[in-house]
């Protein structure tokens, strides 16, 4: 046990840490439906084709990376489907997958690190402000999750392609160069 310990340490990078924000329940729930919607949407070139209306969503060019734009995304959608404010959106504008675990340390509440649905399963590239973000649409045991994933690869018909995805991943499991930063929950507020 202790040798799984020291194995997997290094792969976390630092204590990976949960923080939740509030949200309103309809807003996750409405989200989410539209997040596994979304998958099997391809690419059409680098970064752009169908998955622009993500990259779009917070106000970036085609070409540019769309994990967290994909999940922004999602919230927008859902609040304009539900007639709420985009200040109803929990996470912030952003296409950079860490800006949210960011806000969500400022913003949100520190709380133990377990794996729920809708949370945001953050990665992060060395000590880079750039990374990776899948949201969790099921829990599993000792870590494994699946997930929702905006930009990433999976093979279609024979092809490698990249697009929107259903993936199993592990929090505490680095991913390719990346190492586990956290999650970020939410919360239900009225």
């Amino acid at each position: 046990m202790l040798i799984i310990l020291i194995w997997l340490l290094p792969m976390i990078g630092d204590a990976a840490e949960k923080y939740e924000l509030r949200c309103l329940p309809g807003l996750l729930e409405e989200s989410m439906k539209i997040a596994i919607d979304q998958a099997g949407t391809l690419e059409s070139g680098k970064n752009s084709g169908a998955v622009e209306k993500y990259l779009e969503s917070v106000g970036l060019k085609p070409g540019n990376p769309y994990c967290a734009a994909g999940q922004y995304y999602c919230f927008l959608k859902a609040a304009r489907k539900l007639g709420l404010s985009i200040r109803s959106i929990p996470i912030p504008r952003t296409g950079l997958a860490n800006a949210i675990f960011n806000h969500a340390k400022k913003y949100g509440r520190k709380v133990p690190y377990k794996p729920a649905v809708h949370d945001l399963l953050i990665y992060r590239k060395g000590r880079t402000r750039f990374g990776h973000v899948e949201r969790i649409i099921e829990t599993g045991r000792a870590g494994w999750v699946k997930t929702i994933a905006f930009n990433v690869s999976s093979i279609v018909d024979g092809k490698k392609r990249e697009g929107v995805f259903i993936r199993k991943r592990n929090i505490y499991h680095p991913l390719a160069a990346m190492f586990v930063r956290g999650l970020v929950g939410f919360r239900e507020r009225d």
